[in-house]
């Protein structure tokens, strides 16, 4: 499951990247936090398909589709 499934007020924990994602992109979401077994829950989603709002502890990320799509999830 990716992050982008996650329905809003759900949580999960991170368990990996996809494996397409652009190693720039991993590395700047493990910069902010976005690390295998972090607790992530989805406080927002838009409608028709703009980005949605991650929360990661005290931090609040926007993510589109792209990016929420290949980070890889599993639920609790």
């Amino acid at each position: 499951m990716n992050l982008w499934n996650l329905n809003e007020n759900e949580s999960a924990e991170i368990s990996s990247f996809g494996e397409t994602m652009d190693i720039k992109y991993q590395t700047r979401l493990r910069e902010l936090g976005f690390e295998s077994s972090t607790p992530i829950s989805c406080l927002k989603t838009s409608p028709f398909g703009g980005p949605r709002v991650y929360q990661i502890g005290d931090s609040v990320f926007s993510l589109t589709k792209d990016l929420a799509s290949n980070v890889l999830i599993a639920t609790k």
